[in-house]
């Protein structure tokens, strides 16, 4: 989860519409704080949503790229070896359209190799280390919630980057995603993991519990867990997973809503 940097307070009047909502049928939260909706431009959320649907290809470089900025090395000289020539070319195109990110961007191909330089401005570090996968979800999610809407007649709203507090106020936390069903008084919470050394699966599901959220109204997005992977955590821990592939995380994010429409 990438800690929000520009939050926005809901209005008095809004928050108190929020937190009447959000307690009912057993839930245990209110929305203290919300990023602002309009959180990127629009050629950076195309920039992001192009770089999830190339996930299963660029993640093994992007983590090579994290490593450099942890050890404030600028130049990168990534292998692009056992990636199909279509992935190559996307990767290329991709690299050199990170204005304000990278520059100098050259492929080698005697060499199989991308070059360049990474930019060290704290927007582009947050963007390629993580950020890019929250606000690509984030349209992901809109999109579907849009057509969930038209199909059910429902009402939804999508907090990005919020800070919650139980009703008392003592318990607090800052999640990725929430999607409140206004219609039907129904709270789902959304975690996005863009790292492949998250473990603690039952974190989520500990802190439903503490919010009052049923296990299967929440979701977490992990693009390193396998279909076993997810298999294991949705059996024991009894809330969706999804990753990346094909349409998985739409088709996950659909039959949780639909679980109570």
């Amino acid at each position: 989860m990438i800690k929000a940097t520009a939050l926005k307070p809901v209005t008095t009047e809004n928050l108190d519409i929020v937190a009447d909502v959000l307690t009912k049928r057993s839930q245990n939260i209110k929305i203290e704080y919300s990023q602002h909706e309009n959180l990127v431009p629009p050629a950076v959320e195309a920039l992001a949503c192009k770089m999830l649907q190339l996930d299963a290809d660029i993640r093994g470089l992007l983590n090579d790229l994290r490593v450099l900025y942890v050890s404030k090395r600028e130049d990168f000289h990534l292998s692009m070896r056992g990636l199909s020539k279509e992935a190559k070319t996307s990767i290329i195109e991709l690299f050199e359209s990170l204005y304000g990110v990278m520059a100098e961007v050259h492929y080698c191909a005697d060499c199989d190799v991308i070059n360049g330089r990474l930019i060290y401005g704290s927007k582009a570090q947050r963007f390629i280390t993580g950020q890019y996968m929250e606000i690509a979800i984030r349209k992901v999610v809109s999109d579907v919630l849009s057509e969930l809407e038209k199909k059910h007649r429902k009402q939804f709203k999508l907090y990005a980057n919020t800070k919650v507090a139980a009703a008392d106020g003592k318990l607090k936390n800052e999640f990725d995603l929430i999607i409140e069903n206004v219609t039907d008084s129904v709270v789902y919470v959304i975690e996005i993991k863009s790292g492949k050394n998250f473990r603690d699966f039952d974190k989520l599901a500990r802190i439903g519990k503490e919010y009052g959220i049923v296990p299967n109204r929440l979701l977490l997005i992990d693009n390193y867990l396998t279909t076993f992977q997810m298999e294991t955590i949705e059996y024991f821990c009894e809330y969706y997973c999804a990753n990346l592939e094909h349409d998985n995380l739409r088709q996950k994010l659909i039959t949780m809503i639909e679980n109570d429409l």
